[in-house]
Protein backbone atom coordinates (compact mmCIF):
# COMPACT_ATOMS: atom_id res chain seq x y z
CA UNK A 1 0.00 0.00 0.00
CA UNK A 2 1.37 3.59 -0.77
CA UNK A 3 2.52 5.87 1.68
CA UNK A 4 2.04 9.35 1.49
CA UNK A 5 3.32 12.24 3.87
CA UNK A 6 4.45 15.70 3.29
CA UNK A 7 8.35 16.37 4.32
CA UNK A 8 7.37 18.76 7.24
CA UNK A 9 6.27 15.74 9.15
CA UNK A 10 9.58 13.94 8.91
CA UNK A 11 11.50 16.18 11.10
CA UNK A 12 10.90 14.17 14.30
CA UNK A 13 12.36 10.81 12.00
CA UNK A 14 15.60 12.03 10.18
CA UNK A 15 18.14 11.61 13.00
CA UNK A 16 18.36 7.60 12.92
CA UNK A 17 15.29 6.56 10.88
CA UNK A 18 16.35 8.68 7.55
CA UNK A 19 12.70 10.42 7.37
CA UNK A 20 10.93 6.82 7.27
CA UNK A 21 7.81 7.11 9.69
CA UNK A 22 6.83 3.73 8.16
CA UNK A 23 9.51 1.51 10.02
CA UNK A 24 7.36 2.79 13.20
CA UNK A 25 4.55 0.57 12.45
CA UNK A 26 3.06 -2.25 10.95
CA UNK A 27 -0.45 -2.65 9.04
CA UNK A 28 -1.47 -6.52 7.71
CA UNK A 29 -4.56 -8.45 7.02
CA UNK A 30 -5.54 -11.22 8.04
CA UNK A 31 -8.25 -13.92 8.96
CA UNK A 32 -9.41 -15.63 12.11
CA UNK A 33 -8.97 -19.15 12.75
CA UNK A 34 -11.15 -19.78 16.10
CA UNK A 35 -14.36 -21.64 15.93
CA UNK A 36 -17.01 -18.68 16.39
CA UNK A 37 -14.88 -15.73 14.33
CA UNK A 38 -13.46 -18.04 11.40
CA UNK A 39 -12.70 -16.27 8.58
CA UNK A 40 -13.70 -13.18 9.91
CA UNK A 41 -10.86 -10.24 8.24
CA UNK A 42 -9.34 -8.41 10.40
CA UNK A 43 -6.59 -5.14 9.50
CA UNK A 44 -4.08 -5.14 12.20
CA UNK A 45 -2.67 -2.27 12.98
CA UNK A 46 0.75 -2.29 14.89
CA UNK A 47 2.03 1.13 16.31
CA UNK A 48 4.06 0.56 19.57
CA UNK A 49 4.61 4.42 20.47
CA UNK A 50 0.59 5.25 19.85
CA UNK A 51 -2.21 2.85 19.71
CA UNK A 52 -2.58 -0.13 18.13
CA UNK A 53 -5.47 -1.55 17.58
CA UNK A 54 -7.75 -4.10 15.21
CA UNK A 55 -10.31 -2.74 12.56
CA UNK A 56 -12.88 -5.83 12.07
CA UNK A 57 -13.47 -5.65 8.30
CA UNK A 58 -16.94 -6.99 8.55
CA UNK A 59 -18.06 -5.49 11.07
CA UNK A 60 -17.98 -2.13 9.42
CA UNK A 61 -14.38 -1.17 10.43
CA UNK A 62 -15.10 -1.10 14.24
CA UNK A 63 -12.29 -1.34 16.18
CA UNK A 64 -11.61 -4.57 18.14
CA UNK A 65 -8.98 -5.01 20.41
CA UNK A 66 -7.37 -1.69 21.50
CA UNK A 67 -4.06 -0.98 23.49
CA UNK A 68 -2.14 2.02 24.42
CA UNK A 69 1.83 2.09 24.51
CA UNK A 70 1.60 0.59 28.42
CA UNK A 71 -1.06 -1.87 27.84
CA UNK A 72 -5.02 -2.42 26.84
CA UNK A 73 -7.84 -0.11 27.29
CA UNK A 74 -10.32 -1.73 25.46
CA UNK A 75 -13.46 -4.11 26.96
CA UNK A 76 -14.07 -7.50 25.11
CA UNK A 77 -16.97 -9.57 26.04
CA UNK A 78 -16.64 -13.09 27.16
CA UNK A 79 -18.18 -14.43 23.64
CA UNK A 80 -15.14 -12.68 22.16
CA UNK A 81 -15.33 -11.39 18.39
CA UNK A 82 -17.76 -13.56 16.56
CA UNK A 83 -18.44 -13.31 12.64
CA UNK A 84 -20.73 -11.07 11.44
CA UNK A 85 -22.87 -13.34 9.51
CA UNK A 86 -23.77 -15.01 12.68
CA UNK A 87 -25.84 -11.69 13.61
CA UNK A 88 -29.29 -12.44 14.73
CA UNK A 89 -30.96 -8.86 13.96
CA UNK A 90 -34.02 -9.65 15.02
CA UNK A 91 -34.82 -8.39 18.80
CA UNK A 92 -32.17 -8.04 21.65
CA UNK A 93 -30.28 -10.88 19.09
CA UNK A 94 -27.31 -8.56 18.27
CA UNK A 95 -26.11 -9.00 22.03
CA UNK A 96 -24.94 -12.76 20.96
CA UNK A 97 -22.53 -11.42 18.78
CA UNK A 98 -21.82 -8.47 20.39
CA UNK A 99 -17.80 -8.85 21.15
CA UNK A 100 -17.26 -5.05 22.67
CA UNK A 101 -13.72 -3.72 21.52
CA UNK A 102 -12.90 0.49 21.31
CA UNK A 103 -15.45 1.13 19.06
CA UNK A 104 -19.32 -1.07 18.40
CA UNK A 105 -20.77 1.00 15.66
CA UNK A 106 -24.88 1.50 15.90
CA UNK A 107 -27.42 2.73 13.32
CA UNK A 108 -27.79 3.58 10.31
CA UNK A 109 -31.79 3.80 10.54
CA UNK A 110 -31.83 2.42 14.34
CA UNK A 111 -30.11 2.49 17.34
CA UNK A 112 -31.09 1.56 20.68
CA UNK A 113 -33.74 -0.86 21.90
CA UNK A 114 -35.99 -3.11 19.45
CA UNK A 115 -39.03 -1.55 17.84
CA UNK A 116 -40.98 -1.63 15.06
CA UNK A 117 -41.59 1.37 12.84
CA UNK A 118 -43.95 2.13 9.88
CA UNK A 119 -44.39 -1.88 9.19
CA UNK A 120 -40.07 -2.44 9.57
CA UNK A 121 -38.76 -4.38 12.26
CA UNK A 122 -35.45 -2.74 13.72
CA UNK A 123 -33.64 -4.83 16.10
CA UNK A 124 -31.43 -3.56 19.02
CA UNK A 125 -28.85 -0.87 18.07
CA UNK A 126 -29.11 -1.85 14.24
CA UNK A 127 -27.39 -3.29 11.04
CA UNK A 128 -24.07 -1.18 10.72
CA UNK A 129 -22.21 -3.20 12.82
CA UNK A 130 -22.45 -6.30 10.94
CA UNK A 131 -22.32 -5.41 7.69
CA UNK A 132 -18.73 -5.61 5.73
CA UNK A 133 -16.68 -2.71 4.38
CA UNK A 134 -15.76 -2.40 0.96
CA UNK A 135 -12.52 -0.48 -0.73
CA UNK A 136 -10.48 -0.64 2.37
CA UNK A 137 -6.85 1.07 1.90
CA UNK A 138 -4.21 2.53 4.00
CA UNK A 139 -1.38 5.29 4.22
CA UNK A 140 0.96 7.74 6.10
CA UNK A 141 -0.14 11.46 5.86
CA UNK A 142 0.98 14.48 7.76
CA UNK A 143 -0.55 16.40 10.42
CA UNK A 144 -1.86 19.13 7.74
CA UNK A 145 -3.57 16.36 5.43
CA UNK A 146 -5.08 15.10 8.43
CA UNK A 147 -6.22 18.65 9.32
CA UNK A 148 -7.57 19.12 5.28
CA UNK A 149 -9.49 15.56 5.80
CA UNK A 150 -11.44 17.09 8.37
CA UNK A 151 -11.92 20.51 6.88
CA UNK A 152 -13.33 18.54 3.32
CA UNK A 153 -15.73 16.64 5.68
CA UNK A 154 -18.33 19.01 6.69
CA UNK A 155 -18.38 19.17 10.37
CA UNK A 156 -21.60 20.04 11.62
CA UNK A 157 -19.90 21.88 15.19
CA UNK A 158 -16.47 22.37 16.30
CA UNK A 159 -13.56 20.42 14.62
CA UNK A 160 -10.94 18.12 16.21
CA UNK A 161 -7.86 19.08 17.42
CA UNK A 162 -4.70 17.57 15.81
CA UNK A 163 -1.55 17.49 16.57
CA UNK A 164 1.42 17.43 14.80
CA UNK A 165 3.23 14.54 13.29
CA UNK A 166 2.54 12.10 11.26
CA UNK A 167 -0.45 9.45 11.21
CA UNK A 168 -1.75 6.39 10.00
CA UNK A 169 -4.91 6.68 7.67
CA UNK A 170 -7.22 3.85 6.86
CA UNK A 171 -10.53 4.90 4.91
CA UNK A 172 -13.50 2.37 3.64
CA UNK A 173 -17.12 2.27 2.59
CA UNK A 174 -20.11 0.41 4.14
CA UNK A 175 -23.34 -0.04 3.04
CA UNK A 176 -26.54 -0.69 4.88
CA UNK A 177 -29.06 -1.47 1.97
CA UNK A 178 -31.82 -3.64 1.21
CA UNK A 179 -34.23 -4.08 -1.98
CA UNK A 180 -37.10 -1.35 -1.47
CA UNK A 181 -35.47 0.26 1.19
CA UNK A 182 -33.45 3.31 1.59
CA UNK A 183 -29.81 3.13 0.61
CA UNK A 184 -27.17 4.50 3.33
CA UNK A 185 -23.65 4.26 2.86
CA UNK A 186 -20.99 5.60 5.93
CA UNK A 187 -17.80 6.66 4.53
CA UNK A 188 -15.12 5.98 7.65
CA UNK A 189 -11.66 7.32 8.08
CA UNK A 190 -9.78 5.87 11.48
CA UNK A 191 -6.52 8.34 11.38
CA UNK A 192 -3.99 6.99 14.67
CA UNK A 193 -1.28 9.09 15.20
CA UNK A 194 1.89 7.57 15.22
CA UNK A 195 4.06 8.76 18.23
CA UNK A 196 1.70 9.24 20.66
CA UNK A 197 -1.63 7.42 21.71
CA UNK A 198 -4.57 9.34 19.53
CA UNK A 199 -6.94 8.11 17.57
CA UNK A 200 -9.85 9.92 15.42
CA UNK A 201 -13.30 8.52 13.98
CA UNK A 202 -14.29 10.73 11.45
CA UNK A 203 -17.53 9.33 9.75
CA UNK A 204 -19.89 10.83 6.95
CA UNK A 205 -23.21 9.06 6.34
CA UNK A 206 -24.89 9.96 3.08
CA UNK A 207 -27.97 9.05 2.17
CA UNK A 208 -27.86 7.37 -1.61
CA UNK A 209 -32.03 6.56 -2.05
CA UNK A 210 -34.38 8.70 -4.56
CA UNK A 211 -36.14 9.10 -1.40
CA UNK A 212 -35.88 10.80 2.26
CA UNK A 213 -34.77 8.47 4.99
CA UNK A 214 -35.13 8.46 8.40
CA UNK A 215 -31.19 8.09 10.93
CA UNK A 216 -29.67 7.43 13.85
CA UNK A 217 -26.18 6.95 14.82
CA UNK A 218 -24.19 6.09 17.28
CA UNK A 219 -20.20 5.57 18.60
CA UNK A 220 -20.31 2.99 21.41
CA UNK A 221 -16.87 3.03 22.75
CA UNK A 222 -16.06 0.60 25.46
CA UNK A 223 -13.78 0.88 28.06
CA UNK A 224 -12.33 -2.17 30.44
CA UNK A 225 -9.89 -3.84 33.07
CA UNK A 226 -7.42 -2.49 34.03
CA UNK A 227 -8.90 1.23 32.99
CA UNK A 228 -11.92 0.75 34.22
CA UNK A 229 -12.28 -0.67 38.21
CA UNK A 230 -13.73 0.18 41.63
CA UNK A 231 -12.43 4.08 42.13
CA UNK A 232 -12.36 5.28 38.49
CA UNK A 233 -13.48 8.36 38.54
CA UNK A 234 -16.30 9.54 35.02
CA UNK A 235 -16.18 13.17 34.57
CA UNK A 236 -17.91 14.86 31.14
CA UNK A 237 -18.51 18.24 30.38
CA UNK A 238 -22.48 17.23 29.40
CA UNK A 239 -25.18 17.07 31.79
CA UNK A 240 -26.29 14.01 33.40
CA UNK A 241 -29.91 14.47 33.08
CA UNK A 242 -31.61 11.00 33.76
CA UNK A 243 -31.56 7.39 33.03
CA UNK A 244 -33.04 5.00 30.85
CA UNK A 245 -35.72 3.56 33.79
CA UNK A 246 -36.64 6.93 33.48
CA UNK A 247 -36.02 7.25 37.23
CA UNK A 248 -36.07 4.10 38.77
CA UNK A 249 -32.28 4.51 39.47
CA UNK A 250 -30.63 7.28 40.78
CA UNK A 251 -28.94 9.95 38.64
CA UNK A 252 -24.51 9.57 39.53
CA UNK A 253 -22.30 12.51 40.37
CA UNK A 254 -20.34 14.23 37.85
CA UNK A 255 -17.78 13.15 38.17
CA UNK A 256 -18.95 9.65 38.76
CA UNK A 257 -17.12 7.00 41.02
CA UNK A 258 -17.19 2.96 39.73
CA UNK A 259 -17.40 0.75 42.05
CA UNK A 260 -17.75 -2.86 41.70
CA UNK A 261 -20.34 -6.08 42.07
CA UNK A 262 -18.76 -8.93 43.40
CA UNK A 263 -21.92 -10.85 43.82
CA UNK A 264 -22.90 -9.68 40.42
CA UNK A 265 -27.01 -9.24 40.80
CA UNK A 266 -27.25 -5.31 39.85
CA UNK A 267 -27.00 -5.57 36.37
CA UNK A 268 -26.27 -2.55 34.02
CA UNK A 269 -26.75 1.05 34.59
CA UNK A 270 -27.86 3.70 31.81
CA UNK A 271 -27.26 7.24 32.25
CA UNK A 272 -28.48 10.16 29.93
CA UNK A 273 -26.75 13.41 29.77
CA UNK A 274 -27.40 16.42 27.81
CA UNK A 275 -24.80 18.31 25.54
CA UNK A 276 -24.36 21.80 25.31
CA UNK A 277 -23.45 22.67 21.44
CA UNK A 278 -21.29 26.05 22.48
CA UNK A 279 -17.82 23.58 22.35
CA UNK A 280 -16.24 20.09 22.16
CA UNK A 281 -18.14 17.85 24.19
CA UNK A 282 -15.59 15.41 25.87
CA UNK A 283 -15.21 12.65 29.03
CA UNK A 284 -12.49 11.67 31.22
CA UNK A 285 -12.27 7.78 32.56
CA UNK A 286 -9.11 8.31 35.07
CA UNK A 287 -8.46 5.55 37.29
CA UNK A 288 -4.73 6.32 39.39
CA UNK A 289 -1.64 3.93 38.18
CA UNK A 290 -4.06 3.15 34.98
CA UNK A 291 -3.86 6.26 33.24
CA UNK A 292 -6.56 8.89 31.40
CA UNK A 293 -8.70 8.02 28.33
CA UNK A 294 -10.38 11.04 27.20
CA UNK A 295 -12.79 10.98 24.65
CA UNK A 296 -13.87 13.93 22.60
CA UNK A 297 -16.51 14.69 20.11
CA UNK A 298 -19.28 16.95 18.02
CA UNK A 299 -22.04 17.59 20.41
CA UNK A 300 -23.90 19.54 17.61
CA UNK A 301 -23.98 15.99 15.48
CA UNK A 302 -24.02 14.31 19.08
CA UNK A 303 -26.65 15.75 20.98
CA UNK A 304 -26.47 12.99 23.24
CA UNK A 305 -23.66 11.09 25.49
CA UNK A 306 -25.17 8.14 27.16
CA UNK A 307 -23.00 6.37 29.98
CA UNK A 308 -23.94 2.30 30.37
CA UNK A 309 -21.98 0.66 33.00
CA UNK A 310 -22.37 -3.05 34.23
CA UNK A 311 -20.21 -3.39 37.32
CA UNK A 312 -21.28 -7.31 37.44
CA UNK A 313 -18.24 -9.69 38.18
CA UNK A 314 -17.46 -11.06 35.00
CA UNK A 315 -17.98 -8.00 33.09
CA UNK A 316 -17.11 -4.73 34.64
CA UNK A 317 -17.17 -2.85 31.17
CA UNK A 318 -17.62 1.10 30.84
CA UNK A 319 -19.76 2.44 27.53
CA UNK A 320 -19.07 5.92 26.56
CA UNK A 321 -21.60 6.80 23.64
CA UNK A 322 -21.72 10.00 21.88
CA UNK A 323 -25.63 9.54 20.12
CA UNK A 324 -28.19 11.07 17.92
CA UNK A 325 -30.62 9.98 20.60
CA UNK A 326 -31.72 8.79 23.96
CA UNK A 327 -31.67 4.35 24.15
CA UNK A 328 -35.59 4.03 23.73
CA UNK A 329 -35.41 2.72 19.59
CA UNK A 330 -36.75 3.97 16.31
CA UNK A 331 -40.21 4.53 17.58
CA UNK A 332 -40.07 7.21 20.74
CA UNK A 333 -37.06 8.65 19.08
CA UNK A 334 -39.10 9.27 16.19
CA UNK A 335 -41.96 10.37 18.83
CA UNK A 336 -39.28 12.96 20.86
CA UNK A 337 -38.31 14.55 17.82
CA UNK A 338 -34.71 13.37 17.81
CA UNK A 339 -35.11 11.14 14.79
CA UNK A 340 -32.95 12.75 11.67
CA UNK A 341 -34.19 12.75 7.82
CA UNK A 342 -31.94 12.51 5.52
CA UNK A 343 -33.04 13.72 2.11
CA UNK A 344 -31.78 12.16 -1.35
CA UNK A 345 -27.99 12.49 -1.31
CA UNK A 346 -27.84 14.67 2.10
CA UNK A 347 -24.71 13.68 4.66
CA UNK A 348 -23.88 14.18 7.78
CA UNK A 349 -20.42 13.98 9.37
CA UNK A 350 -19.47 12.71 12.66
CA UNK A 351 -16.47 12.41 14.91
CA UNK A 352 -14.84 11.36 18.29
CA UNK A 353 -11.44 11.49 19.69
CA UNK A 354 -9.58 9.15 21.67
CA UNK A 355 -6.55 10.13 23.29
CA UNK A 356 -4.98 8.29 26.01
CA UNK A 357 -2.34 9.47 28.59
CA UNK A 358 -0.37 7.48 31.55
CA UNK A 359 -0.34 8.57 34.75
Amino acid sequence: MPFGHGLESLEPYREGLLGAPDQLISVERFLRDEVVGHASPVLMVRNPRGFSFEILLDRGLDVGWAQGPSGTIAWRSPRGFVEAARHEPEGLGWLRTFGGGLLSTCGLASTGLPSISEGVAHGLHGRIGHCPADAVRWEVVCAARVQGLTEEAGIIGPSPTIDAGDWIRVIGEVVESGLGGPTLRLTRQLLARIDSPQLLVLDRVTNESWQSAGHMFRHHLNLGYPLVTAGTRVHTTARPSGTRDHGTSRIPGNPWTLDLDPSATRGEEVVYCDNSERSVASVSVLTEGAGECRIDYDPRAFPYLILWRDPSAGVNALGVEPSTSRDDGRVATTEQGDLIRLAPLESRTYWTAITYQEK
